[in-house]
C-alpha cells in the first residue's frame, strides 16, 4: 500500500513569512519579493563571490547581469561605495566579451558553427528573483479562503501582476489552483479600471468641477504596474 504524501503546511512552505510581509505593501507581491531577493544576491555577491570562480563562469555566460539587474547593481554598489566588486566583474565580462566578439567575426570556415553574440538573455539574479516568485505564487495557489494570505491579497491596491500571472499559470495545473492565482490578478481590476473611466471622463470639460479623487488620480500608475509589475527596489528593501 502506498502512502499519499499529506501536502506542507500553509505556514511552512518557503518564503511564507516573507510573503505575508509583502502583502502588506500595496502592488504585486511576487514583484516585492523578487525584487528583495534579487537585491539581497547582488549585496551578497559584492561583498563575498566577487572573486568565485564558479559564480564569475556562470555571470560570463551571460555578460554580467541583465538590464534590470545590472541597473541595481549600479545602484548597491553606488550607495554602499563598492566600485571595486563591480570593477573587478566588469573587467572580466568585458575581456571575455572582447574575445567573442573577435570569434563572430571570423571567416565562416574558421568560426564555430552557429556562433552568435549572446544579447539580451536571462542572468543568474533573474533565477533567483524568479525563484522566490515562485515560491510566493505557490502559496497564493494553494491559500484557501480564510487563510492569511487569500484574505491580505484581496486587500485594495493588491492583486499580482500580468508577468507573475503567467509564471503562475505556467507553474500550476489543477483547476483550483489556477483559477486562485487568477482571482489574485483580478482582485481590484474592475475597480482600477473604473478609477481609469473617471479619471478620463473628468478631463473632459464638462465634468472638470466634479474633483478628481486620489484614487483616480493615481489609478494610470496603478494600471501600469498591473501590467508589467512593480518597478525595481531603488533602495534596499525592507523587512
Amino acid at each position: 500500500m502506498t502512502l499519499r504524501r499529506q501536502p506542507t503546511p500553509l505556514e511552512k512552505r518557503a518564503s511564507y513569512h516573507d510573503l505575508l510581509a509583502d502583502l502588506k505593501r500595496a502592488g504585486c507581491p511576487a514583484c516585492h519579493g523578487a525584487n528583495s531577493s534579487a537585491w539581497r544576491y547582488i549585496d551578497a555577491l559584492l561583498w563575498e563571490s566577487v572573486n568565485d570562480a564558479e559564480t564569475r563562469a556562470r555571470l560570463r555566460a551571460t555578460h554580467g547581469f541583465c538590464r534590470t539587474h545590472a541597473f541595481m547593481a549600479l545602484t548597491i554598489a553606488s550607495q554602499q561605495g563598492d566600485s571595486l566588486g563591480m570593477a573587478i566583474l566588469y573587467e572580466d565580462f568585458l575581456r571575455n566579451m572582447h574575445a567573442e566578439v573577435l570569434e563572430v567575426l571570423e571567416p565562416k570556415r574558421r568560426r564555430r558553427r552557429g556562433k552568435t553574440l549572446r544579447v539580451g538573455q536571462r542572468c543568474i539574479i533573474c533565477e533567483s528573483a524568479d525563484s522566490t516568485a515562485s515560491n510566493y505564487l505557490a502559496i497564493l495557489a494553494a491559500a484557501e479562503e480564510g487563510t492569511e494570505p487569500w484574505e491580505a491579497i484581496r486587500r485594495p491596491e493588491h492583486g499580482i501582476c500580468l508577468p507573475h500571472l503567467a509564471l503562475g499559470l505556467r507553474s500550476h495545473r489543477p483547476e483550483q489552483e489556477r483559477a486562485r492565482i487568477t482571482g489574485a490578478f483580478l482582485q481590484g481590476e474592475a475597480e482600477l479600471r473604473a478609477n481609469l473611466k473617471e479619471l478620463i471622463r473628468k478631463h473632459d470639460y464638462r465634468f472638470h468641477d466634479e474633483g478628481i479623487t486620489d484614487e483616480e488620480r493615481a489609478s494610470w500608475i496603478h494600471a501600469v504596474r498591473r501590467v508589467v509589475g512593480e518597478p525595481s527596489a531603488r533602495r534596499q528593501p525592507e523587512r
